[in-house]
């Protein structure tokens, strides 16, 4: 049987080295087999403290900046956003320009618009493709109500005390760009005296029955509106300010509804300051030139009465006055008008071409007439029968904004 056999396990050293070997070590000592691994790893955990020390400092203060940065650009956001909307250059450069060009033609062309669809941009872009299918050049909306809300975040103080605003300025100023964009001018329709919000928030500028500090109401209509009293300083200048902001916008011109006193039982209502005003049609006609002094040449004035108010005047609205007003022309309601006028095609319109007949006769000679056309009854040939007939001008109008 063959024997294994094992090899001698060498010497690290040559037999014949002169090896130095030490007996003994101190703890401490720098040639201690496990000083140095202690040393190394005491330095790596002394690193690793510091490094995680830094990395949570770096974390702080990230996250402090972060927030410091968000903070303020919302603030900023928000500031900026619930600013009136300033006269820059971004909105007023094309504003001349352009209230010229509306009526350099003689042909204002517009559709009404329900405030509520400039805050959904889908509506918004459809309605911006049916004015351009009707051929119109410009849209009308409410940028004050009837109720006294304002469609803006005004910096005027009484708006601010009653909570006016509808939307931030940022949805308005985008769907003002959207119109501008497309070549479509914006007028607001703006209601005056009609304001239950304002009089209701300062009582001293409202209407009241007489010798009392009862609010007067607008009952003609069964809806119990409270009205601004034209002879209040404070009203007129609280409604100038409101003015004097949206004329700063993008806007081609202002249509003036409620320059009146209330239609109410005016036998009942007082009217502070009526003594030493004189008479209230004197005083309706220098609202309407304060008006026009506010929004400046670049931005048109519109006064809207109905077609029944001017051919029959009430003692409120003085219509046949106002028609002489400083206002750049008449917007007239065809709804409401005299039963012997009707809007008839087979006839061809003739009753109510003779109606805007004798309207235009009481205006100014150089005062734009525009009509409001009900979409109940528009129709193609109304329009065409319009133009021929040299009204060039209209306003087609649909509460709902379905046309």
């Amino acid at each position: 049987m063959k024997k294994f056999k094992f090899k001698q396990k060498q010497e690290p050293f040559p037999k014949n080295a002169d090896v130095r070997v030490k007996n003994s070590y101190y703890t401490f000592s720098k040639e201690y087999p496990a000083a140095k691994i202690v040393k190394t790893k005491r330095v790596k955990r002394k690193k690793e403290r510091i490094s995680s020390a830094l990395r949570v400092l770096l974390a702080v203060f990230c996250f402090v900046f972060i927030v410091g940065v968000s903070y303020f650009a919302v603030s900023i956001g928000l500031n900026f956003s619930n600013k009136p909307i300033s006269t820059d250059s971004e909105f007023s450069a094309t504003n001349t320009d352009a209230a010229e060009n509306l009526f350099q033609s003689g042909s204002l062309k517009a559709l009404y618009m329900p405030y509520q669809t400039l805050s959904n941009r889908r509506e918004l872009s459809s309605f911006i493709k049916k004015i351009q299918k009707k051929d119109c050049n410009a849209v009308v909306i409410d940028f004050k109500t009837d109720a006294g809300k304002v469609l803006y975040f005004s910096q005027a103080e009484l708006a601010r005390s009653g909570k006016c605003a509808i939307f931030d300025n940022e949805t308005v100023r985008t769907a003002l760009r959207l119109f501008e964009n497309e070549k479509i001018g914006v007028v607001a329709r703006f209601f005056c005296f009609e304001d239950e919000t304002a009089s209701e928030t300062e009582p001293s500028f409202a209407v009241k029955y007489k010798d009392t500090d009862v609010l007067c109401d607008d009952i003609s209509n069964g809806e119990g509106k409270s009205w601004l009293n034209p002879y209040s300083s404070g009203a007129t200048d609280y409604l100038l300010e409101l003015l004097k902001e949206i004329s700063s916008m993008s806007v081609k011109g202002v249509i003036l509804e409620s320059v009146s006193f209330p239609n109410a039982d005016l036998s009942t209502a007082g009217f502070p300051g009526e003594k030493s005003a004189g008479k209230r049609a004197s005083t309706l006609l220098s609202f309407v030139q304060n008006v026009k002094d506010t929004v400046g040449s670049g931005c048109f004035v519109l006064v809207s009465e109905s077609a029944s108010d001017i051919t029959t005047p009430n003692e409120g609205c003085y219509s046949a006055e106002l028609l002489k007003s400083s206002a750049d022309g008449i917007c007239t309601d065809t709804l409401s008008r005299p039963e012997n006028y009707i809007a008839d095609k087979k006839s061809g319109y003739s009753s109510m071409l003779s109606l805007f007949s004798q309207i235009k006769q009481k205006q100014n000679e150089n005062a734009v007439f525009v009509p409001i056309i009900d979409m109940s009854e528009y129709t193609g040939k109304y329009i065409r029968t319009l133009t021929q007939n040299g009204y060039e001008s209209f306003i087609l109008f649909d509460e709902s904004g379905r046309y």
